[in-house]
């Protein structure tokens, strides 16, 4: 490892054995129930908000969770505070995804501090968290038990807060030239790929495996099941379509769908591979261990990605942007659920 690669793991375990107001403990069995959410980057409802196109599917999956009774996660990066001030984002927004979040009664929203909504580390009014009773700001970290810790990402990455200062300037200074790139078909950086290094991955996950835990950040925006990449489940699902259809050789109307579902299904991976979401597998050495998960985003061209805790279970899902389709479809399951004590068998640890 590097050096900066030494920094991030000691942040990551420092945070992990911290008993201080910068990590928050919340209680996880079998009534609890949370849905995990990062890396929105709300900006200002404009051309260069990579978020706004799925404002309404954000409304949608919230609104879901509040009904079924889950409480929300926010893991850092729910604002684009490098390119946007916070008075244009709350304008934008405060209607609709803060209103929401704020009508989560009796507790039940928590969030966590990224490297784009760093200013949460400190006490300002939050348009979610408004209590004037709150003495600090946004924990860093967030432990489910003992063994479910919840993080952005970014911690101990020298080049990240090293930079942080001279990417804000320059988000804010390229701001106004997005409509013109859109038009020439240059997009948004910060839209199509996370520019956080390939080999990220690989590091949070031998961080997991070391010490025995379940770590679960974004930052990267690359949604993750049990050290599965999506890249990967999509290459599955083309495969298992692919075999369906060598066996269908008289439903006409069965081989029409599945040669529009393996035509999606290749776009999403195309889109993939262009944005650098294509990683090798995490492990080189067989099937890696299930300690490892990412909550993806909220801006991927066809919906948001997140995960669930429910009682025991824990799933990756996502969120459909085509409104045409009923809330079943529109929710996704990536990946069959699993079980946490499985998991944790896998792992050689004791349940909480």
């Amino acid at each position: 490892m590097n050096e900066n690669d030494i920094a991030i793991f000691k942040r990551l375990t420092d945070l992990y054995n911290s008993a201080d107001q910068n990590v928050k403990e919340l209680p996880i069995n079998t009534d609890t129930k949370y849905a995990l959410f990062s890396d929105l980057h709300l900006g200002d409802g404009g051309n260069s908000d990579i978020f706004v196109h799925n404002e309404n599917t954000m409304i949608v999956a919230l609104e879901h969770y509040k009904k079924s009774g889950y409480s929300i996660i926010l893991l850092g990066d729910v604002e684009e505070l490098w390119q946007f001030n916070f008075i244009e984002i709350h304008y934008k927004y405060d209607k609709s995804i803060y209103e929401l979040l704020r009508s989560f009664k009796g507790n039940r929203v928590h969030r966590i501090f990224g490297n784009h909504d760093k200013d949460w580390k400190r006490p300002p009014t939050d348009p979610i968290l408004f209590d004037e009773n709150i003495q600090h700001g946004a924990p860093e970290a967030i432990k489910l038990g003992n063994d479910i810790f919840l993080v952005h990402g970014h911690q101990g990455d020298k080049t990240c807060d090293r930079k942080t200062w001279e990417s804000r300037y320059w988000a804010r200074k390229g701001e106004p030239y997005v409509p013109i790139g859109k038009v020439f078909g240059i997009s948004n950086r910060l839209a199509t790929k996370s520019q956080i290094p390939g080999n990220r991955e690989k590091l949070y996950y031998d961080w997991a495996m070391e010490n025995k835990v379940f770590l679960i950040c974004g930052h990267t925006h690359n949604a993750i099941f049990a050290s599965r990449l999506y890249y990967w489940w999509l290459k599955e699902k083309i495969i298992e379509k692919e075999t369906e259809l060598k066996k269908c050789s008289k439903d006409k109307v069965r081989i029409c769908e599945l040669y529009k579902e393996i035509k999606k299904l290749n776009t999403d991976l195309h889109i993939e591979e262009r944005m650098g979401r294509h990683y090798n597998r995490l492990s080189t050495t067989g099937k890696p261990l299930p300690c490892y998960f990412n909550t993806g985003c909220g801006h991927f061209r066809g919906g948001i990605t997140n995960i669930e805790i429910e009682g025991d279970k824990i799933r990756l899902i996502k969120w459909h942007k085509d409104e045409s389709l009923p809330l079943e479809q529109r929710r996704e399951k990536l990946w069959k659920e699993e079980s946490l004590s499985g998991l944790r068998k896998k792992l050689n640890r004791k349940t909480v």
